[in-house]
């Protein structure tokens, strides 16, 4: 193993961002996987979460969202590791529990499969709830907390479409970054609207607004 080629390797990440073990291989010119992955090992690098962990990264490149995840294309890459990993911290992570459409809508993957192997082993909750089912941390603390939270926004009375529209829009327009209540409030009123804060405040806790940045 040679610096040279270790360096060509490193090089070739930075030009690509993402790699198969078949341009790692093409690469450092190896005529057996085992001899890329002793390259790659030299490197600080991602396995994709997707495509069965067969793309990479180097630690370097990605800029990981607030949920700590980087796509490249239809390829996902998480800071936290593998796909099952990566769902205990979104589940754990959540404000009122995670359902199986939230998670796949994050993470742009298939994961029922990973669901149902979490539940199994214990490692994450699951309650039903209107013929569906929801995901929670398997933390007693943490889970009660989700559990309280999702019990008080499922006992508000459903607000008008028209209404969550235009807090939604007025959420996305108030500045980059992450939106808040007060200032969306205060949009809405300079134009005229009676939308309330307990009725922006709904929309923010049923879309948990106050965690993303909408773009």
């Amino acid at each position: 193993m040679t610096e040279t080629t270790l360096k060509s390797l490193k090089d070739l990440f930075l030009k690509k961002n993402v790699l198969d073990i078949q341009d790692v291989m093409n690469a450092v010119n190896a005529t057996s996987r085992m001899t890329a992955y002793r390259y790659l090992k030299k490197l600080d690098y991602f396995s994709s979460y997707t495509h069965a962990r067969q793309f990479y990264t180097l630690k370097s490149i990605p800029e990981f969202d607030k949920d700590g995840l980087w796509h490249y294309g239809e390829i996902g890459f998480s800071k936290y590791g593998t796909l099952t990993d990566t769902i205990i911290h979104l589940v754990n992570d959540s404000k009122n529990g995670k359902t199986n459409s939230d998670l796949e809508k994050q993470q742009r993957i298939y994961v029922q499969n990973a669901l149902l192997s979490l539940v199994r082993s214990k490692k994450i909750k699951r309650e039903e709830e209107n013929g569906k089912y929801v995901y929670f941390s398997s933390d007693l603390e943490i889970y009660s907390k989700q559990i309280e939270k999702r019990n008080k926004v499922g006992s508000r009375k459903r607000l008008p479409d028209f209404i969550v529209a235009e807090i939604l829009i007025e959420a996305i327009r108030s500045l980059m970054g992450i939106p808040q209540i007060d200032e969306v409030l205060t949009r809405l009123s300079k134009r005229g609207s009676l939308i309330t804060h307990e009725q922006v405040k709904q929309v923010f806790d049923e879309y948990d607004l106050e965690k993303k940045t909408l773009d």
